[in-house]
């Protein structure tokens, strides 16, 4: 494998654990059962200014990854891996070579949130169903000889098993309530009836017989987004997509009621997510004893 490639493998990679460090669940666990919940109360539902935020700021991401424990977990792991480093020998070595994680995603351009595309009308028509490169693409990095690599992969590692927390009971949790929240979701009338007026609005606008999830779904399987970009026709269903979201207010009304369950779902299950914050709460001063001995 080139070394290119074992970079992007490693950016990968280093996604992905620093949101399971910092305590990330996806809500793509095992399908649960969804419980017996009461169709929460609806006021005048306002669309979130962004997918990425709305999906952050539900009740259950407070349990959840944050920018802030995203960072916290990538400085305690360049701290460790730099040490590592410079134990080895790596004298030169500094922080800013430790990760390779790529630019965060910024909340207007960043991937479709809910089961619908969610970007505003001007972003779909350039990106579509794709996240924008500009925020995807990794930062220019000191390139690595292979020695060199190949002795950060290592320490890298250790670093995470030195971070990694075997008790994943909370996380779970959340996850399985995170899915059950959705599951009760597409059974309310509410998000039915605007699912429906957002079909009949992209019926009219040339792309009848489509479902929310199915239409991001569908240009998602013709693989990566090409080098020349989205075509004209998954740009046109984007741009379709923006104005029947905003038309159906699908998203205003799928985060108020999604909101409203994960209220009650919370409330039932309290003393298990307590507990949760509170070995959250340790995790991160261990981290930011860690960042403070480097």
């Amino acid at each position: 494998m080139k070394l290119q490639a074992r970079v992007a493998a490693t950016a990968l990679a280093v996604a992905g654990l620093l949101a399971a460090l910092s305590g990330c669940t996806s809500g793509q666990g095992s399908r649960a059962a969804a419980p017996s919940l009461t169709p929460p109360p609806a006021g005048a539902a306002v669309a979130p200014a962004s997918g990425r935020d709305a999906m952050m700021q539900l009740p259950l991401g407070a349990y959840g990854t944050t920018d802030g424990r995203s960072e916290m977990a990538s400085q305690a792991l360049r701290a460790l891996i730099t040490r590592c480093m410079h134990e080895g020998g790596y004298a030169t070595f500094t922080r800013d070579d430790a990760l390779n994680e790529g630019k965060r995603p910024d909340a207007a351009t960043a991937l479709p949130a809910g089961a619908f595309g969610y970007l505003s009308e001007s972003v779909a028509a350039v990106q579509g169903f794709h996240p924008s490169p500009e925020t995807t693409a990794a930062p220019a990095r000191r390139a690595l000889e292979p020695a060199e690599e190949g002795a950060v992969q290592k320490c890298m590692e250790a670093a995470f098993a030195q971070l990694n927390n075997p008790d994943t009971a909370g996380s779970e949790l959340v996850g399985r309530l995170f899915d059950e929240s959705l599951a009760v979701l597409a059974k309310d009338a509410r998000v039915s009836a605007a699912t429906t007026a957002w079909q009949g609005c992209m019926g009219a606008a040339g792309f009848p017989g489509v479902t929310p999830q199915g239409l991001v779904d569908q240009y998602h399987a013709a693989g990566a987004q090409a080098a020349a970009g989205p075509s004209p026709e998954e740009l046109a269903a984007a741009k379709a997509d923006a104005v029947c979201t905003a038309r159906s207010n699908l998203a205003g009304i799928w985060f108020e009621v999604l909101t409203g369950y994960q209220k009650q779902l919370i409330e039932a299950n309290q003393q298990k997510l307590t507990d949760y914050q509170q070995k959250a709460k340790e995790r991160e001063a261990k981290l930011t004893g860690i960042i403070a001995e480097s």
